[in-house]
């Protein structure tokens, strides 16, 4: 019988960040990637104060939510998930944390957020949604891989009306999205009165094309776009982070006395 604190024979317990936070995975599921670690701190950074209350729309393993919560010190972060096995290992993720009281992992539909969430409860949404549209593409034979990578049960226009509501006035919503969904997920945001105030492209290298972007919208609050500096992923040497990521990936190293 596996215990609750060790991954089970088909899991892996697998480590992002500066300040350990580890989550459980199905070893043939769907695993996080390191746009989790690039949205929560574009959250932190651009997101209202530490205390604020935060949810995370599709939450999977919970990674974001955690990194939020440890590395980013938010006090309290509510992780909607849809796919009860997923939330199950968000659970035991948690309490492996030692995050129980500031992750706080719910199961449930977005599409149904209305049911589930007080209207106006949170100060700030975050969500890493499935990137590929339902229809694009080869649909992976596996229930969990297809539901995180293919929007077959939470669209743009679903995220922005969870968010919508979930957001008192004022709150904001931080994404995170491939390069090329650009202005579809623009429009969407306004259409649902969900300002676009902050954009961040990211690069895989310096003279590469923009692969993801990072936005921030707030509700009911019209404002100028600010166009951030570009986030740059790998140094212009063989293999290594830049010293950005680097900073986000590893503890800082002690200098010898």
């Amino acid at each position: 019988m596996v215990s609750d604190d060790a991954p089970g024979p088909d899991e892996t317990l697998d480590s992002i960040g500066t300040s350990g936070v580890c989550v459980l995975q199905r070893r043939g599921g769907y695993r996080f990637t390191l746009d989790a670690l690039l949205l929560a701190h574009f959250a932190a950074t651009e997101g209202p104060a530490p205390e604020t209350p935060v949810l995370e729309l599709g939450a999977g393993s919970g990674v974001v939510s955690l990194l939020l919560a440890r590395q980013f010190g938010r006090a309290r972060v509510t992780a909607l998930e849809l796919q009860p096995a997923v939330h199950a290992r968000m659970v035991r993720s948690v309490a492996l944390n030692g995050c129980e009281g500031r992750v706080v992992p719910l199961l449930g539909d977005l599409r149904e957020a209305r049911a589930l969430l007080s209207a106006g409860a949170f100060g700030h949404v975050v969500s890493n949604p499935p990137y590929r549209r339902a229809e694009a593409g080869v649909q992976s034979p596996d229930p969990e891989r297809a539901l995180s990578k293919q929007e077959l049960a939470c669209s743009v226009d679903a995220v922005c009306a969870a968010a919508r509501h979930a957001l008192a006035p004022g709150g904001a919503l931080s994404l995170v999205y491939p390069a090329f969904r650009l202005a579809e997920v623009l429009g969407a945001l306004t259409a649902a009165r969900l300002h676009p105030r902050a954009l961040r492209l990211v690069h895989a290298r310096v003279h590469a094309p923009a692969t993801r972007f990072l936005v921030h919208a707030v509700r009911d609050r019209v404002g100028a776009l600010e166009v951030r500096p570009p986030l740059i992923v790998h140094g212009e040497g063989p293999g290594g982070y830049a010293p950005e990521l680097e900073a986000l990936l590893e503890p800082p190293r002690r200098t010898p006395v």
